[in-house]
């Protein structure tokens, strides 16, 4: 098997492969900032392609809701890895760069929690707890890679 190691890029990619991608798989790598010190939390999360965000749940108590308050860039990191030989040519990695926010009682938050409930019906019993916070990262820039090498991105 042979891995390019010259990066590239390589075109666009659309909302389609968003939305197969959030069919896929259920996770996504958050990273927030405090004071330039980079953090990073497993987040479950749900893509709504109406408004083109990112939403999931956190306790308002956690360094990543926090971080959010004081800086509002985030990026998710959500991929295809299956941990196998496989994943060098086939896996692919989505990079999602955005401002995060956390949602207060509205209609919004409301279609939104019921797009990551949809996706994450387990998480019912969270998502009613008042200490639970429901957040939503818009997306301003995102990149997908393949064959560790090839970058698109999102337009």
């Amino acid at each position: 098997m042979k891995i390019p190691y010259k990066r590239r890029l390589a075109g666009t990619f659309g909302i389609d492969e968003l939305k197969e991608v959030n069919t896929k798989t259920l996770h996504a790598v958050l990273a927030t900032v405090h004071d330039n010190i980079p953090y990073t939390s497993l987040v479950a999360y749900a893509f709504d392609y109406q408004e083109k965000v990112f939403v999931f749940l956190t306790p308002k108590k956690t360094t990543k809701y926090i971080n959010i308050l004081k800086n509002s860039n985030v990026s998710l990191l959500i991929d295809t890895r299956e941990n196998t030989d496989r994943d060098y040519l086939a896996g692919q990695a989505f990079t999602v760069i955005g401002k995060a926010v956390a949602l207060r009682t509205s209609k919004r938050r409301e279609r939104l929690l019921k797009t990551f409930l949809n996706k994450h019906p387990k998480l019912r019993g969270f998502s009613k707890e008042s200490s639970t916070a429901v957040v939503a990262a818009d997306i301003q820039r995102c990149f997908k890679v393949t064959k560790f090498q090839e970058v698109f991105h999102y337009k």
